[in-house]
């Protein structure tokens, strides 16, 4: 009776090894997945051993770090293309009104250079060089010419001054824009960039020589361009 049970007791211990080994060798995922965890660790550190020594991958604030160098990080990429997002910007009605203004009142004073001029036409009307008012005349439309030239320059000056500014003021939202986008989708470096496949603005050998320079991505995923996400964060059209 002794060796009869210790034969049953054998038996049962050998069929429930050979069912674990049937298990594991089989690959059932429901089964595997109550045998093996889904995650590995937690631990401090995994160590990856080569020829030339061991790398200690750590977390050091949430990135993957092979060393305590600051640089030594797995860091996020993105990109934008901000041209587009800065014409976007510069296009709206509030950078499109300032600029209307400030040409409604570059129009008024050059209108008056005209009245001016055509007021010099009608009190000089076909004067010869030898009229007696030849030279008066002429030395008054210089006057005229010389007060426009002077004019016209500081305009020039003026005009570009003011789309610096709102160049500058649109480049600080587009910024205020990405730090929101990035900070949703824990991006942590973002490159500014032109798509590779952009059809050229111009094909003179300067400007196509150019035009390849400012493409640092001859190819990138879709995944790491973020430019239609600032353009919703700003509230600019899809395709400004």
């Amino acid at each position: 009776m002794r060796h009869s049970l210790i034969v049953i007791v054998g038996a049962l211990v050998a069929g429930c090894v050979g069912g674990i080994i049937a298990i594991a060798l089989s690959g059932t995922p429901a089964v595997a997945s109550k045998l093996l965890p889904a995650d590995l660790g937690p631990a401090d550190a995994l160590l990856l051993m080569s020829a030339d020594g061991q790398l200690s991958l750590t977390n050091k604030g949430g990135r993957l770090a092979w060393s305590d160098a600051p640089s030594a990080r797995a860091f996020s990429v993105g990109c934008v293309f901000i041209d587009r997002v800065m014409k976007g910007l510069l296009a709206s009605d509030r950078f499109a009104s300032e600029r209307q203004r400030f040409d409604d009142e570059a129009r008024a004073q050059g209108e008056s250079f005209e009245q001016r001029s055509k007021s010099l036409q009608s009190k000089y009307p076909d004067l010869k060089p030898d009229d007696p008012q030849f030279e008066q005349a002429k030395q008054e439309f210089a006057q005229l010419q010389m007060e426009y030239e002077k004019w016209f320059a500081a305009l020039q000056k003026i005009q570009s001054k003011h789309m610096g500014e709102q160049v500058q003021t649109a480049y600080v939202e587009l910024l205020a824009a990405l730090e929101v986008v990035a900070e949703k989708k824990k991006i942590d470096f973002v490159y500014r960039y032109v798509p590779p496949d952009r059809p050229f603005d111009s094909m003179s050998l300067a400007d196509a020589m150019l035009q390849v320079q400012s493409r640092p991505f001859l190819r990138s995923p879709a995944s790491v361009d973020i430019t239609e996400e600032v353009i919703v964060e700003l509230g600019l059209p899809s395709d400004p």
